[in-house]
């Protein structure tokens, strides 16, 4: 029997980012390889498809995600990564040892399903899902239902949140570059200011935001990052924002697409420069499929595992990629860690307590 809890903390020492996760990769495999009865099917990136066959009926799907973030470790876990300036701050160390653990209970327990088990890269932002999809490798199984968790903080061990429909938020990466003239700024009239223009586009986006809809409670339009000159007493001939938009519905984005241009475009005109405006990695909403979420939630009353009904999050997740390909459910897995760090933050750490009962609602669901 594998030991869950080391295999989560070889796991957590080797963090990688999006597309990198050559380590992770290798890990997974050498634990695998131990079951002749899986066929492993790879890609030309870091990734890992597990089939587990018995006959032409329809697979289930399972997956987990791989890579870890830019982020400096500060848990003092006494496991702490080992790759400088990465770790798994999203808990995708948990994902990936429920995914394994659950692979281990299928095989020894001999059942004969259909399933798939997927280890998919490139989940924080650079479009794993979608590329993974491209490949056109699930197009050969008939998929017919697919299923994901997602570890959180202030949820206790031992229950699990959830939710029909659109559960995770559409989201959006956005930059706005503003391109004007340098000058001295004891001469501004030869010059034109892009970081004047950065700074009135980003206050007509909440002044439009506040108009469109009020108290601002079903999207978001937020710029984190702001770059613009390269010294105090020149007038800045560039001016960088860098931003994401999080909605609910596809209505919503197209909306606040529209402020960001007519804003860049008011914003240009006033200083009389010139503006780009570049969409980067785009995720769809989760959206849990109806039926299965009630199949899950009167499965979930007959275990120990305690339930509550979630609220629809902001959150961006590519698992909204297999959602809208095939009947699919996302799940909060309780991962209590003490303090309530949020997923992301240095210190995030959640309990290892939860891979078995990851690994057990995940046994519900392939059962139901």
């Amino acid at each position: 029997m594998l030991n869950l809890k080391e295999v989560r903390k070889e796991l957590h020492k080797i963090p990688e980012l999006g597309f990198e996760e050559f380590k992770t990769q290798k890990y997974i495999l050498n634990i695998l390889n131990q079951f002749p009865e899986l066929k492993i099917h790879r890609f030309d990136f870091p990734g890992i498809l597990v089939e587990y066959a018995f006959g032409d009926e329809e697979y289930k799907l399972f997956r987990a995600e791989m890579d870890g973030l830019s982020v400096y470790e500060e848990t003092n876990c006494g496991f702490e990564s080992e790759h400088k300036g990465k770790m798994h701050a999203c808990g995708h160390d948990i994902h990936m040892t429920v995914l394994i653990g659950f692979i281990e209970k299928v095989v020894r327990s001999g059942i004969k399903r259909n399933l798939l088990f997927l280890f998919q890269p490139a989940e924080e932002g650079k479009g794993g899902a979608d590329r993974l999809l491209q490949t056109g490798i699930l197009e050969k199984f008939q998929i017919s239902e697919a299923y994901a968790l997602h570890v959180k903080g202030d949820i206790p061990v031992g229950s699990v949140s959830s939710r029909p429909g659109i559960f995770f938020a559409n989201t959006q990466e956005v930059k706005v570059l503003f391109h004007g003239k340098s000058a001295h700024v004891a001469f501004p009239e030869n010059g034109r200011n892009a970081l004047a223009a950065g700074v009135m586009f980003y206050r007509l986006i909440h002044q439009e935001l506040k108009k469109e809809v009020p108290g601002n409670k079903s999207i978001i339009c937020e710029f984190g990052k702001m770059q613009a000159g390269t010294v105090m007493n020149a007038i800045a001939a560039e001016c960088t924002l860098e931003g994401t938009i999080r909605t609910f519905n596809d209505e919503d984005m197209y909306k606040v697409k529209n402020i960001i241009k007519n804003s860049a475009q008011v914003s240009s005109k006033e200083y009389d420069l010139k503006y780009e405006i570049n969409y980067l990695c785009y995720y769809r909403n989760v959206k849990n499929d109806v039926k299965l979420f009630e199949k899950f939630k009167k499965c979930l009353a007959k275990t120990n595992v305690k339930f509550c009904e979630a609220e629809r999050v902001f959150t961006g997740e590519d698992f909204g990629y297999f959602t809208y390909k095939y009947k699919g459910l996302l799940f909060w897995l309780g991962a209590d860690q003490g303090e309530n760090y949020d997923v992301h933050s240095t210190k995030f750490l959640p309990d290892e307590r939860s891979i078995d009962v990851g690994v057990d609602v995940f046994w519900v669901i392939l059962n139901s």
